[in-house]
């Protein structure tokens, strides 16, 4: 027995998560004020994130506050693979399966025989951010030519094809564009943002090219865009050089197409002694799972038929480009309305689905949730007393924490508890009380707790989805942070 999980997969399971946002609640949390090396007081090791229960834990340890992910914080994303002069790109096919070898010899790594399209090279997003399927190179003495010209120059081929073809020999198929807002928020050095317009935009909408080109698309369901010729033969259109338009591919007496599709059009070269050449198609047609060429008049041509989806090639640009990266954009300005701290730094970004708000079972909804514990001293104290990251312990209780904030105009430290500061602590496993008066060891600070205000999400709850370790980022009351999460699926 043998089994697959097609691409189809995959790119359904990305559409499914980020639709499932309209119910799910999503949150980017930052995390980790200490140091890493908290003995050495140390950044210089960043330790590597590691998919276990001890490290889930620490990671919920060091949070500090969490920023609901909303619809316009998503994107579906392919790799970006910026056209270039002089790279051999690869085509489009219907049966890349592990056997075939890539030609691709652009900057990045390529696969040499790729198992599926999803490891192809054989779209570009050109200079103006619009997106091109590469359908046919230019092939010489049985050798590929790399790509000398952007799609962007190339002569539209047939009627709302999306086909062009560029003075290399090169064609393409326009398969969508992305707008200046699009490129801003998610576009990055090696993703780039793909959608699929669901709905006709305004004839102004930076998508309604694309929107248009969908449409047209949706009519050529198993349409033929290439054939290929393998062996030229010889003897073909009388032994002499020249053209011939085909109109009925079905029906045509010296070049018939068998297949059960109907509607391809094309356009046959012949060279010297009536040789086959190449083939244009002009309409690609629809239905098409299956097809064999027939010419007469002459020997030995051969053909290679590229079939494409039967929903229609550049219908469902996201589908046909095996889009399989979730991109994320977020932006952190100030303390968010009071939740995040602007007076130390973080060391980790963390991705969680459906928090609990403090002490309940309700997931939470709130654009932002502090997770962090206060303990109010009072005011009149200078932050000299309680030092950020210094640890304070409660006289009584003998839990302790580490500062993450004070605000010494209202009073309030904010801490977290990490088994950094816990380890062996007999007071480890209990609470801050009013009863305390609260030392650190960073500063003079001797007062007693006055009130104790938990956290607003409830710690371990949720789906701890993405984990992300880095340099620290300091943080700062006129500081905005963009931050960019790439999630393949």
């Amino acid at each position: 027995m043998s089994a697959i999980i097609r691409d189809g997969f995959k790119v359904n399971t990305l559409k499914t998560f980020i639709a499932s946002l309209g119910t799910d609640s999503l949150y980017l949390g930052i995390a980790r004020p200490q140091f890493w090396d908290t003995i050495s007081q140390s950044d210089t090791s960043i330790p590597v994130p590691q998919n276990t229960i001890s490290s889930l834990n620490s990671d919920w340890e060091d949070m500090l506050a969490l920023k609901k992910v909303t619809s316009t914080n998503l994107y579906t994303g392919i790799f970006k693979e910026t056209w270039q002069a002089n790279v051999k790109y690869d085509t489009y096919r219907h049966d890349w399966n592990g056997t075939r070898t890539s030609v691709y010899n652009g900057s990045s790594v390529s696969v040499t025989t790729p198992s599926s399209l999803s490891d192809v090279k054989c779209y570009v997003v050109t200079a103006s951010y619009n997106i091109y399927l590469c359908l046919k190179q230019q092939i010489s003495n049985s050798v590929v030519q790399p790509s000398i010209y952007s799609p962007e120059t190339g002569t539209p081929i047939g009627t709302n094809t999306g086909i062009v073809k560029t003075a290399d020999g090169y064609y393409w198929k326009f398969i969508g564009q992305t707008s200046s807002g699009d490129i801003v928020k998610f576009s990055s050095k090696y993703y780039h943002p793909i959608t699929t317009v669901l709905s006709a935009p305004a004839p102004a909408d930076p998508y309604y090219t694309q929107w248009n080109n969908q449409q047209y698309s949706k009519t050529l369901k198993g349409g033929i865009y290439v054939i290929n010729v393998l062996t030229v033969g010889t003897g073909y259109n009388g032994g002499i050089a020249g053209t011939r338009n085909v109109v009925d591919a079905e029906g045509d007496t010296e070049f018939k197409v068998i297949g059960d599709g109907i509607g391809l059009q094309f356009t046959v070269s012949y060279g010297s002694a009536g040789s086959i050449t190449d083939i244009e198609v002009t309409n690609p047609g629809s239905g098409y799972t299956h097809a064999s060429i027939v010419a007469s008049t002459g020997v030995g041509a051969t053909f290679d038929v590229i079939f494409t989806p039967q929903s229609g090639l550049g219908a469902d640009p996201v589908k046909d480009l095996v889009s399989r990266y979730l991109l994320i954009s977020m932006t952190l300005t100030g303390n968010e309305g009071g939740d995040f701290t602007t007076t130390n730094d973080f060391r980790k970004i963390e991705l969680i689905l459906n928090p609990y708000n403090f002490g309940t079972s309700t997931v939470a909804t709130s654009a932002t949730l502090n997770s962090l514990r206060t303990l109010n001293v009072g005011t009149g104290l200078a932050s000299s007393n309680y030092p950020v990251d210094s640890i304070v312990t409660g006289s009584i209780s003998g839990a302790k924490g580490r500062v993450v904030d004070f605000n010494t105009v209202t009073g309030n430290i904010r801490i977290i508890r990490t088994s950094s500061e816990n380890y062996g602590n007999l007071g480890a496993n209990n609470s801050f009380t009013t009863s305390d008066t609260l030392t650190s060891n960073g500063g003079p600070g001797a007062s007693a707790i006055i009130s104790i205000t938990q956290p607003e999400v409830e710690k371990y709850s949720g789906t701890l989805l993405y984990s992300e370790y880095r340099s620290p980022i300091l943080r700062g009351d006129v500081q905005t942070e963009d931050i960019k999460i790439v999630v393949k699926f």
